[in-house]
């Protein structure tokens, strides 16, 4: 992989992690495009660090806030981070046990193309929902949890499920997606943590480093943008207006690589 098609990927993975449109199925279709093999998730990770930086930056007060208040021993601080706790546990589950099938998927871009078809059903749907409320309950978060874990399969929009879920739980959209960006923080960090041993243990090679920086540095620009942009849209509670993406996209996949065979 070259760094410009490794800054492309990352592009792509920025704007489509935070967007619900999916960024795992957008990386296998990229990398599907650009010809390039894709033995091992090793980039994905790195590319999603770099979002994971790109949300402490777009939300860093509200970070910084809550990480004062834990700090003070204030009480919906740390209800909250416990919040973030119970909606990592399914998919930190899920993500263990079926780790090798789930990898297995991002090799069937036909799949993906499907899955991503499913996004759009999922986030059209959230136009007979609207809510106000903005304080979470734990069963909100367990509804939550349960669909991040469904997202870790490609070309199921993690942003889009979990703010889909939230509001059709009668969350408020823009916290719902605030949650949803706070909560790929434990999962992301997880996922660099698993795969972070095995690079350690498994250095890549000097021409391997500078295409993930570039794909990093990418990922972490983009992302920001694309919080901020989301976070706009959802004050008018449009979320559904992405379906029609997720179907166009979806559709073109799988007849396009369906024909590749």
């Amino acid at each position: 992989m070259t760094p410009i098609q490794a800054a492309i990927l990352g592009l792509l993975q920025g704007l489509t992690e935070f967007l619900p449109i999916s960024s795992s199925g957008h990386l296998v279709f990229g990398q599907r495009l650009l010809g390039i093999e894709s033995g091992d998730i090793t980039f994905e990770v790195v590319v999603h660090f770099g979002t994971l930086l790109a949300v402490v930056t777009a939300l860093r007060q509200r970070v910084l806030d809550l990480a004062a208040g834990c700090l003070r021993r204030q009480p919906d601080a740390w209800r909250f981070v416990l919040l973030l706790g119970i909606g990592t546990i399914p998919a930190a589950t899920f993500g263990l046990m079926f780790r090798d099938a789930f990898e297995g998927v991002f090799s069937n871009p036909v799949a993906v193309a499907a899955l991503l078809i499913v996004t759009g059903v999922i986030l059209w749907s959230t136009r007979f929902k609207s809510g106000d409320r903005k304080e979470l309950w734990v069963k909100d978060v367990v509804w939550i949890g349960l669909s991040q874990a469904l997202a870790i399969l490609p070309g199921i929009s993690r942003s889009g499920i979990t703010i889909g879920t939230g509001i059709w739980r009668g969350i408020n959209a823009r916290e719902a997606a605030t949650f949803s960006f706070l909560l790929s923080i434990p999962v992301i960090a997880g996922a660099n943590a698993l795969k972070g041993a095995e690079m350690i243990a498994n250095p890549p090679s000097a021409e391997t480093v500078v295409p993930l920086l570039a794909g990093m540095l990418t990922a972490y620009v983009s992302g920001v943008v694309a919080i901020k942009w989301l976070l706009a849209v959802l004050e008018r509670g449009r979320l559904d207006m992405f379906a029609y993406y997720c179907w166009t996209v979806g559709l073109i996949g799988v007849v396009a690589f369906s024909a590749q065979g």
